[in-house]
């Protein structure tokens, strides 16, 4: 299947081992792991893993365009989209946090944010940035696919943007985390919301899922290896160029 004009894919950096195989849904051209659309395994062991460029990327985001349109709503896939490892990868809970914030399996595996994921969201909920003060009010919101809600919820009450808030704590309830099609997480958020698809964003490292959530009419960006400062900076461009193209086609009505 073809990407549409709400999708669009960002390039892979070099792989890296562990994660999902070749095989798997999303083709982030990793090694190792789970492959040919299978469950995730359940396991108390580690399994071997290396972080990707984007885990190490010094991100400088630029705010969006003046005058661009912006989404209303941003939603983040968890599993190696805004955090790695992917929570079938590790031994799970009961997590431990460090004085200086660091965030641990039972057998000591760290559970780290990509930045880009980190330093987006906090553009998005900065009160006196370009998606508070224009006036958009801009939501964030998380779907995953995770069959281990309870772990996700938890390390989501661990983690923090800042001194002040936790990754929880920047959605409110503007999360959906049980496993199926992403479909049912959107249309969960559409009624929460009371957006439409077309007000929405969304970053997921499996293609499967990008392209399901894009057929609903939400831009929808394909970032295998992680979120990316390139994959925030191409979702807001398409994101900006499809709300241009609706507005061009309602003008022709």
């Amino acid at each position: 299947m073809g990407m549409s004009a709400l999708t669009v894919r960002v390039a892979a950096g070099p792989g890296r081992a562990g994660g999902r195989g070749t095989s798997g849904r999303g083709g982030g051209g990793r090694r190792g792991g789970r492959g040919g659309g299978r469950g995730k395994t359940k396991t108390r062991r580690p399994r071997a893993f290396s972080y990707g460029p984007a885990m190490e990327e010094r991100c400088r985001l630029k705010p969006p365009p003046e005058g661009a349109a912006l989404p209303r709503l941003v939603c983040y896939d968890l599993d190696d989209t805004v955090w790695f490892p992917e929570l079938y990868m590790m031994c799970g809970a009961p997590w431990s946090k460090d004085e200086l914030g660091r965030v641990t399996d039972v057998c000591g595996t760290e559970l780290r944010v990509y930045p880009a994921a980190s330093e987006s969201i906090k553009m998005i909920l900065d009160p006196d940035g370009p998606f508070q003060s224009s006036g958009v009010r801009t939501k964030v919101a998380f779907a995953s696919r995770t069959n281990r809600g309870k772990w996700a919820m938890e390390a989501l009450d661990l983690l923090r943007l800042d001194k002040d808030t936790t990754l929880r704590e920047a959605v409110g309830d503007m999360i959906e985390i049980f496993p199926g099609t992403k479909r049912k997480h959107f249309e969960s958020l559409r009624h929460k919301s009371r957006l439409s698809y077309s007000d929405m964003l969304f970053f997921d490292n499996e293609r499967v899922n990008v392209e399901e959530v894009g057929q609903l009419g939400v831009t929808s960006v394909y970032c295998p290896g992680g979120m990316s400062q390139g994959a925030w900076e191409k979702g807001l461009e398409t994101f900006a160029k499809n709300a241009r193209q609706r507005s061009t086609q309602g003008a022709r009505r």
